[in-house]
């Protein structure tokens, strides 16, 4: 357990006692053998090697981000989280997420040569960004879009022509690129080759010219690409399922877990119009940090796919009649359907019942159709297939 120190005076009043108004102000407590730092006039303790990105964020205070990913190596590639920070050596701007908090290190979030660093990274962002926000699929969730209105310029100096490209380009079945909305922070080719394990989208071309792509003939084709889309902080990465189906402000999301393996992640289950529109993996640490597979993010499709049985079908006529002898496929009250299945099992040797399951059930439902066969019917013969053939 952390020991920690109180520093009440016993003053309710916060003016009163006040020896020199230039003195930080000292929180309540402070964690036992933490790092002393001052942000904003405020003392907090920062823990032994710890960014001071997230140890403001940890104390209530955000610095505004593109490239920097909590589970991700810092590079510091957007400049986004610039800010004035004296270590004992004078105030000058530097990036948070890439310096560690150090003792009696001071930080300062909101003067003005702050302000006007992350407005100048904000303006030259928007040099070639085109503003299609009313029909990018990140509109609304944005964090471009965001801090553009919360830290930005408000309006851009450049007149000149921005620069255009194909778009978008299908790097898989599932994610689609525009190059034109990339603003280069890296987020996704260190997920691939960090955290997937997959490093087949890489930067390209040098200067100007530079984009994030993949290889000629060499497809996005990971187990994970769909992460890189929740957390691309631009349109830049968007989802085909997904495009065009909603905005945000729309969705109604719940809280659920994963039910296509054992791992049991857990994620946000969105929708609109009562039908599913999006899976969005959801941080947690003893499990699976955001990250999802494909098959968890995108299995949702197969609830509305034209070849889903929803309910029981029997022989039966043209006319939509049941009729053992008919060639056609109709559908069928419930009850009918059961008592027919129930009598047809029951009739034959148990050796002679085989059955496959559906490969998108979830766990529970699998053990309980295998438990019924071979605990009820007696029967082993018992098969599921991942690709449903």
């Amino acid at each position: 357990m952390t020991d920690t120190v109180s520093t009440d005076s016993g003053s309710t009043d916060s003016g009163a006692g006040s020896a020199d108004a230039g003195e930080p102000d000292v929180p309540e407590s402070i964690e036992v053998g933490g790092v002393p730092i001052t942000v904003d006039g405020v003392a907090m303790a920062a823990a032994e090697g710890e960014l001071l990105i997230d140890a403001c964020e940890r104390n209530g205070i955000y610095i505004p981000r593109f490239c920097y990913h909590p589970r991700m190596k810092p590079v510091g590639m957007c400049r986004m989280c610039l800010v004035e920070v004296d270590s004992g050596r004078g105030m000058g701007l530097q990036p948070a997420c890439m310096l560690t908090c150090t003792p009696d290190m001071v930080v300062d979030t909101q003067s003005d040569v702050t302000k006007k660093a992350q407005d100048g990274v904000l303006e030259f962002l928007l040099i070639n960004h085109p503003l299609d926000c009313p029909v990018c699929d990140k509109g609304g969730e944005c964090p471009l879009q965001d801090q553009t209105m919360s830290y930005g310029p408000g309006e851009s100096r450049f007149i000149e022509e921005k620069r255009h490209k194909e778009k978008p380009i299908p790097i898989s079945d599932t994610v689609y690129l525009d190059r034109e909305r990339c603003i280069l922070c890296d987020r996704c080719t260190r997920f691939a080759k960090e955290v997937a394990g997959d490093p087949l989208i890489h930067f390209q071309e040098r200067g100007n010219q530079t984009e994030v792509n993949t290889f000629p003939d060499d497809p996005f084709s990971s187990y994970f690409s769909g992460n890189t889309v929740q957390i691309c902080p631009v349109g830049a990465l968007t989802a085909k399922p997904y495009r065009f189906k909603a905005r945000p402000w729309d969705l109604d999301e719940v809280m659920s877990t994963a039910t296509v393996d054992s791992v049991g992640s857990r994620v946000m289950v969105q929708s609109s119009r009562n039908q599913v529109l999006r899976l969005l993996g959801v941080d947690v640490d003893p499990v699976n940090w955001g990250w999802l597979s494909d098959k968890e993010r995108f299995g949702f499709e197969a609830i509305n796919h034209d070849g889903r049985l929803t309910g029981p079908l029997m022989r039966g006529s043209g006319l939509n009649q049941l009729d053992a002898d008919g060639a056609d496929l109709v559908s069928a009250p419930w009850g009918t359907a059961l008592a027919s299945a129930a009598s047809a099992l029951s009739a034959p040797d148990p050796s002679r019942i085989g059955v496959i399951g559906g490969a998108r059930l979830t766990n529970e439902a699998q053990y309980t159709w295998t438990k019924l066969i071979k605990g009820t019917l007696g029967s082993d013969n018992v098969d599921a297939q991942l690709g449903d053939g």
